[in-house]
């Protein structure tokens, strides 16, 4: 796995160094260590940096912002050593999330770890600009971190039996997490309430037979994919325990969180609703931001699609 681990030397990007080394990365990962001087554009393309770069002063700021980022990058380095993973550095100059999203690009990378926040954030924010742009713009997975994560014991899983979902559930399957952490599966259904609000005006015995029949079979379909979810997990020996919500998804995901306190909630970008123009799905953008405790936005890869599909 290709991991682009940002930091800025601010304390949410020291819990992401904690995150890659206890989230069960696979043996043979690469972590890539990135770190951007923000260096913000005029107009005209000016920068103020180089606009300064001839005199004296300007020279000595530069330097100092150097020097400043290689010692985040040597401390940041120095903490992964216990990491199983080869580890590789990068200094950039830029706008953060540009930056961080174009490294993701070019190094093909799986996942990007990177703090909710950084040191420009005020702490009323649930979630920092540079965070929220990289999971909105980014192609592939992202872990927000929220918290510092020293050892994961619960994860929250989100499935809709989209794809993004099922990618998610092969996200986690594939890391090499401690065998007795518990996961949690949840599938929300949305309220019925606003299906009937939407209907052709019928009879009210028979717009009220086509949401009983509606509701049955959606709870069916969605218990046979908790089932199936469920048992990819236990043949890897994991605790889980299903939980069918009822109500709007985003908000049951983080009701669920709240009650479990997971280190981890996982959910697909996309779910079963997602216009594919768009990067971010509503349920995956509203958790992001709001949930206290750190989020992994999952991605399918290019060369796989997943395959389990709710309607299958």
């Amino acid at each position: 796995m290709k991991v682009l681990l940002a930091v800025d030397g601010s304390g949410y990007s020291n819990m992401c160094v904690s995150a890659a080394k206890s989230i069960g990365l696979p043996s043979d990962s690469e972590i890539t260590v990135l770190t951007v001087v923000p260096e913000h554009a005029f107009l005209g393309g000016l920068h103020l940096d180089r606009l300064w770069a001839n005199g004296e002063h300007g020279r000595k700021l530069h330097k100092a912002r150097e020097e400043s980022a290689q010692d985040i990058i040597d401390k940041t380095v120095s903490e992964l050593k216990t990491a199983r993973a080869e580890i590789n550095t990068t200094i950039v100059w830029g706008n953060p999330e540009e930056q961080i999203i174009n490294a993701a690009n070019q190094t093909q990378t799986d996942l990007v770890i990177i703090g909710a926040k950084g040191l420009v954030n005020a702490d009323r924010f649930h979630l920092g600009t540079v965070a929220y742009g990289v999971i909105k713009h980014a192609h592939c997975s992202v872990l927000v971190v929220k918290e510092d994560i020293q050892k994961v014991r619960r994860i929250l899983l989100a499935t809709d039996g989209s794809e993004h979902s099922c990618a998610a559930e092969d996200f986690l399957l594939g890391l090499s997490l401690p065998r007795k952490i518990d996961i949690f599966l949840v599938i929300a259904l949305q309220s019925h309430v606003a299906a009937y609000l939407k209907m052709p005006t019928l009879s009210l015995e028979t717009n009220q037979q086509i949401l009983s029949e509606l509701q049955k079979a959606e709870g069916e379909k969605a218990t046979e994919l908790l089932n199936r979810t469920e048992a990819k997990f236990k043949e890897k020996n994991y605790e889980v325990t299903p939980l069918l919500r009822q109500g709007e998804p985003s908000q049951e995901i983080l009701n669920c969180a709240n009650a479990f306190n997971p280190e981890i909630v996982a959910v697909g970008a996309k779910g079963l609703s997602g216009i594919e123009s768009f990067l971010l799905g509503s349920v995956a953008q509203r958790v992001a931001r709001f949930s206290r405790y750190s989020v992994l936005v999952v991605r399918p890869k290019k060369t796989k699609k997943a395959n389990c599909h709710l309607g299958e």
